[in-house]
């Protein structure tokens, strides 16, 4: 853990340096995220034994419709039957075929090419539903979409005077966040992005905002239920990167669905929260994805749907007879898209799924590169979760 927390540090001091002599975009890291990385998927296999029947007949139709939906997620379907003995063996995670048919679903994968497991239960129509959507995951979806900065998730605990407690501690950290935390100065709209490029031509396309989705100081708190069963794949999904973290525990999420690690009510503090605001807030110098902290969620929704048409606007580095230069939302503009799947061609599909070291390693991170960043006089907040 501490090799792990050094290294850490020594990866964020060195983007922090880096940016004195490099130009960081002044979109802050949430809508950066928002526009520009497209969700990484999740892996859903569905494991049968020969002819199945009409019940798994049924789930395996579910799953096909959801592997043509806009959720981020890749289905595969294994048939034992149809498998060599040496093929069996090679089969993760089944320990028996009496265990079939079965539902498993991975996290994305990391730049290793390796996929660690997020749950794995029957194959059934139900499980399958649970999978695609839920009423928290909708909550979140329409509060991104609404011009929400960062939805918390409080994950409950046994304990429901705890619970309130913690919610009540969260709801004044985000208050005074509200307060105190402001957008970064340069960042320019898309109705002003012709004027301003073209009255200033030394001005960057990289801080032009992609859609219209209101950009505001706002944060909101989902709560996640103990024992609520329609969350169980949100549940899931958290407690995979969470399961050395008490509850309950807290979980911002933003962008497109991404998480960052969560901080147990045990570890609470205001000021890491409202560090942790400043980060999401900070100019972003980092447009690699893998290199920011965190894991997507597992969401069913069109996000190029959700943030607009494409943007439109003048080049003003060309003559007044050029072509308009095409922004398509949800790009960065220096990389290739693969139309079909909408993910950065030569990139990883993962995210950096590290499993958190502790309930608030990560938050200390905040904390140390909050520090550094007033000694180098920026607000570009760049950092990595990992297991060292």
């Amino acid at each position: 853990m501490r090799r792990t927390l050094i290294l850490s540090a020594g990866f964020l001091l060195g983007c922090l340096v880096s940016t004195t002599g490099v130009r960081a975009c002044k979109v802050p890291v949430f809508r950066y995220a928002l526009e520009r990385w497209p969700a990484d998927h999740y892996t859903m296999v569905a494991i049968i034994d020969g002819k199945p029947d009409d019940a798994t007949e049924a789930a395996l139709n579910q799953l096909k419709s959801l592997d043509e939906s806009s959720a981020n997620l890749d289905v595969e379907v294994v048939d034992l039957s149809t498998l060599s003995e040496a093929e069996l063996w090679s089969v993760e995670g089944l320990d028996s075929t009496e265990e079939v048919p079965r539902l498993q679903v991975f996290y994305p994968e990391r730049d290793s090419g390796t996929r660690r497991s997020c749950w794995s239960g029957p194959l059934t129509t139900e499980n399958v539903l649970r999978w695609r959507q839920s009423p928290l995951r909708t909550q979140i979806v329409d509060d991104l979409r609404s011009g929400v900065s960062a939805v918390w998730v409080l994950v409950e605990g046994e304990d429901d005077q705890q619970n309130a407690e913690f919610h009540a501690q969260l709801s004044a950290a985000l208050e005074l966040a509200e307060k105190t935390v402001s957008l970064p100065e340069g960042v320019i709209r898309r109705k002003d992005a012709a004027a301003v490029l073209k009255e200033d031509p030394s001005a960057s396309m990289d801080d032009v905002l992609r859609c219209d989705i209101p950009l505001q100081v706002k944060f909101t708190i989902a709560v996640l239920p103990v024992d609520d069963q329609d969350e169980l794949a949100l549940r899931a999904m958290i407690d995979g990167i969470a399961d050395l973290v008490a509850k309950p525990c807290m979980i911002p999420v933003f962008g497109r669905g991404r998480m960052i690690e969560p901080l147990s009510a045990t570890s609470f503090g205001q000021h890491s929260v409202v560090t942790a605001c400043n980060y999401l807030f900070g100019e972003c110098s980092c447009s690699v994805k893998a290199l920011n902290p965190g894991v997507d969620l597992l969401l069913d929704v069109n996000w190029q749907q959700v943030l607009g048409a494409q943007v439109v606007v003048s080049d003003a580095t060309t003559s007044q007879a050029a072509e308009p230069l095409v922004i398509p939302p949800g790009r960065a503009d220096h990389e290739q898209v693969d139309e079909p799947s909408g993910r950065p061609v030569g990139s990883s599909e993962g995210g950096d799924l590290d499993r958190p070291q502790s309930g608030g390693a990560v938050w200390g991170m905040f904390a140390l590169v909050g520090a550094a960043a007033v000694v180098f006089s920026t607000r570009s907040l760049v950092k990595r979760i990992g297991r060292g």
